[in-house]
């Protein structure tokens, strides 16, 4: 299905007017932040109580010929549990989700990706970056990495750090936030737990700076 589905984009704009579903505002960011995915694929959430959106979708933008970014719509249906304590904002925090990965592990991603949407909800757990999501076995067939990191998408948003966000939706009574989803080895998760999530930034970056292959679920570990 492509992003120019005028039925999705009617029915996202009737939820928000009917229930608040705040789909329709992220769809509308991402059409302005990331332009016109280039096309878009329904996921099955869980079954149970459901956390996340009924529209609950996943955007895919091809950004080069290395990898396409995907993300989350209708992750941030709700707020996340306690952020309105640890954010000292009432409105809490709700997240949306970036990924980045080779199109042949497409479907695999889409599956990550609700699990993610669903998690801190359904275990009532605080999120954010810095985070780490056990997965209990490869996030993708043939690759060694078996958790997810969380952190700000600064690959995708310039202005993550420089003050009003793109990735980022704030109103009066809403207030959400882009994490940006990385596979990381159960080496890279003993440093973190060793050193804290900074330190594992700043390798991160300095990898970044060299070679981008956070895309690749067979690259080789920033620590063993």
């Amino acid at each position: 299905m492509t992003i120019n589905d005028t039925d999705l984009r009617a029915q996202l704009q009737e939820a928000y007017r009917r229930e608040r579903d705040p789909a329709a505002l992220v769809l509308e960011n991402y059409m302005r932040w990331k332009g016109a995915p280039e096309h878009l694929i329904r996921v099955a959430p869980p079954q149970g109580e459901r956390f996340v959106s009924e529209h609950f979708a996943v955007l895919a933008y091809p950004g080069n010929q290395l990898y396409t970014t995907y993300a989350t719509l209708g992750a941030s249906m709700r707020v996340v549990p306690n952020s309105p304590r640890s954010f000292g904002d009432r409105r809490g925090v709700r997240y949306e989700y970036l990924f980045h990965a080779q199109p042949a592990h497409e479907a695999a991603v889409c599956e990550l990706l609700a699990l993610v949407a669903e998690h801190p909800h359904r275990h009532s757990v605080e999120i954010g970056p810095g985070y780490v999501l056990p997965i209990g076995e490869p996030v993708a067939q043939g690759s060694g990495m078996e958790y997810l990191y969380f952190t700000y998408p600064y690959l995708d948003d310039p202005r993550m750090f420089e003050g009003r966000p793109q990735g980022q939706i704030e109103r009066p009574d809403v207030l959400m936030q882009w994490l940006w989803v990385l596979p990381i080895y159960l080496s890279e998760f003993n440093y973190i737990k060793r050193t804290g999530p900074d330190a594992f930034e700043e390798l991160l970056q300095n990898r970044h700076g060299e070679v981008y292959d956070g895309y690749a679920f067979n690259r080789l570990p920033v620590v063993t």
